[in-house]
């Protein structure tokens, strides 16, 4: 039968120096197809020849070979062929491993195997570089991958390999490969997400001396729903991140086993996962019961009730748990988020505090809620450095530029704040108009009127047809008293809309401020016109007028004024300043009782000056 050797290994060219290097750190190809007359198939049969069982196994020796035990633990019969072609029949089941699926077999007839050089796992560590060898579909096939690090299946007691590799439900049974060409471990793929690797120290304790139990006469068990086989699936799916898995799994093993706490650990932590948090609650529960004061059971409680917005019963569990001696950088995190909740945003800090020391991977987000606690606990010199330290790792974020930016004007840190709403708008120009009305309202509320310029041109540079933005220059060059300016930019304004209304009434004042009285009267007649209900434009068109000495001009306007708003003492004084002025001692008197109602000393200043 002719063979052909399939190798799904990456090279990348970086140099001469690196590929000496890569090839040295991970298992040679080349060696490894020489060992290919040691890896075998298997195929096994129940009664009723239904296929139970297939994929790879590993010789140990001409005869006995090593196979994962879900593939014959039901069969009566079971076939193994060689990468040569040859065929020979499981004679006898020599030995079990039922904690690592592993089973021993000796065969009828030698098919002229070699045995495989066998390393330790002893000293292999995350990142460290792996392949397997497998048969499927006739071709030799070989796998590079990595060790992903241990998972703990009993404590101190069984551990297995996660590997990432490619591998499919056939390739289950083939030997791992460590860089020394020498086999580590056994590769087990129970599905997709499922695979991991038997350390090579279970494959030796396998006992080789025994005759063993011919294959159709030895016990039949479905491997899976046995108490070992359902714990090991289940175990390694949740450590492998497969939770819907481990959960099937696991409700098999404590129906089996109802007494032991940490199965019940595992399904609150696969069904929390799946956002299943009644079904969560209720393992945890249990598992808190079986094990009292178990850190990872209260912790689990107090996440579900986080999640159910319970948030004082979720800070007292995971609290509890804390002092139980739960070890959990995320644990921190959730407990501040729970205290953030219940608006205790000083305690809430503290664990945010916590967790950005613990060093976390997702550590900006530590420091991002670290800022917005301190923020909302009026603790503002420590939100700065927060927001400060989040934007050393994410110097783009635009919620921490942002909310920098207001501690900084509320800290009366000008220049800072300033220099943060220029870098957001540099991170987001879509948003630069309100970035640069920030730093004018942030000006503006300092009283820095000069500072807010360059902001306020910025913005008509942006918009020259925005009579709001050229109406906020005219008004700035009006608190900097530079009137002339103010002027022409308010008129500039009106040019763009002539019934700006704000722009009139700001206009009568600039023109007042220049003395140019007339001008100043027309300007606030014109906002009469579009605001008659405001008493304040009548009012100053009435003083413009006085100050022209044209009483009878005035005269209409101030009546309007107090008309509008009765109880305004300037306006009845100056109405009867006018009255005076007009030779109307009578109605001058008549505001006189008025203002004696509403302002004693206007009332005296005017009772001066009636004859």
């Amino acid at each position: 039968m002719r063979k052909y050797y399939h190798f799904l290994l990456v090279i990348v060219f970086f140099s001469v120096m690196a590929v000496q290097v890569y090839s040295q750190e991970q298992p040679s190809e080349e060696i490894l197809s020489q060992y290919a007359s040691g890896v075998v198939t298997i195929l096994a049969w129940d009664n009723n020849k239904n296929t139970v069982g297939e994929g790879c196994g590993l010789a140990l020796t001409d005869s006995l070979i090593v196979v994962p035990y879900n593939f014959i633990s039901q069969a009566t019969e079971a076939e193994i062929t060689s990468s040569s072609g040859k065929k020979s029949r499981v004679e006898a089941l020599v030995a079990v491993d039922r904690l690592y699926n592993l089973a021993l077999v000796r065969l009828k007839g030698k098919l002229d195997l070699k045995s495989v050089p066998l390393g330790t796992s002893e000293g292999l560590t995350t990142g460290a570089r792996l392949a397997t060898l497998s048969e499927i579909n006739g071709q030799i096939i070989i796998t590079s991958g990595e060790m992903r690090g241990w998972l703990e299946l009993t404590k101190g007691k069984t551990q297995v390999m996660a590997i990432s590799m490619s591998l499919d439900k056939p390739a289950s049974g083939s030997p791992i490969f460590g860089a020394k060409n020498e086999v580590v471990g056994l590769a087990l793929v129970l599905e997709a997400g499922i695979k991991f690797g038997v350390p090579v120290e279970s494959l030796l304790t396998l006992d080789r001396t025994g005759r063993g139990r011919e294959l159709k006469s030895s016990p039949k068990e479905a491997y899976f729903e046995t108490p070992e086989g359902s714990f090991l699936a289940g175990k390694a799916a949740c450590q492998l991140n497969e939770p819907a898995a481990a959960i099937r799994f696991f409700e098999k093993y404590v129906k089996l086993r109802p007494d032991e706490g940490e199965p019940y650990l595992c399904l609150g932590r696969c069904y929390y996962q799946l956002s299943d948090y009644t079904h969560s609650y209720s393992s945890y529960s249990r598992a808190l019961q079986l094990i009292p004061d178990d850190p990872q059971a209260l912790y689990g409680l107090g996440l579900n009730l986080l999640r159910q917005k319970n948030f004082k019963e979720a800070a007292e569990l995971m609290e509890k748990a804390l002092a139980s001696g739960l070890v959990s950088k995320e644990a921190f995190f959730e407990l501040a988020s729970a205290y953030e909740e219940l608006q205790a945003y000083g305690q809430a800090a503290g664990y945010y505090l916590k967790y950005v020391e613990s060093q976390p991977e997702h550590v900006w987000n530590g420091w991002f809620k670290l800022a917005q606690a301190y923020q909302k606990n009026s603790e503002t010199e420590k939100a700065i450095e927060a927001y400060r330290q989040a934007l050393k790792l994410r110097p783009e974020d635009i919620n921490s530029n942002y909310n920098l930016a207001l501690l900084l004007a509320a800290n009366k840190q000008y220049t800072e704040a300033e220099q943060s709403y220029k870098k957001l708008i540099e991170l987001n120009t879509r948003d630069a108009l309100f970035y640069y009305n920030q730093i004018i309202q942030m000006y503006d509320q300092a009283g820095q009127y000069e500072q807010a310029l360059e902001s306020v041109k910025k913005i008509i540079e942006l918009n020259p047809k925005s009579e709001v933005a050229v109406y906020n220059l005219g008004i700035m060059y009006y608190k900097l008293n530079r009137f002339e300016e103010a002027a022409k930019t308010l008129n500039d304004c009106l040019a763009l809309k002539n019934d700006y209304t704000s722009a009139w009434y700001n206009l009568g004042l600039v023109y007042s401020k220049l003395g140019r009285h007339q001008e100043a009267a027309e300007a606030f007649k014109k906002y009469t016109a579009l605001a008659p209900e405001d008493p304040s434009g009548w009012l100053n068109c009435g003083l413009e007028y006085m100050l022209l000495k044209n009483f009878e001009q005035a005269l209409p306007f101030l009546e309007k004024s107090v008309q509008l708003k009765p109880d305004d003492p300037m306006a009845q004084y100056n109405l009867a300043i006018v009255f005076i002025n007009l030779n109307d001692n009578y109605s001058a008197r008549e505001v006189l009782k008025i203002l004696q109602r509403l302002d004693r000393n206007l009332a005296d200043r005017l009772s001066r000056l009636i004859k």
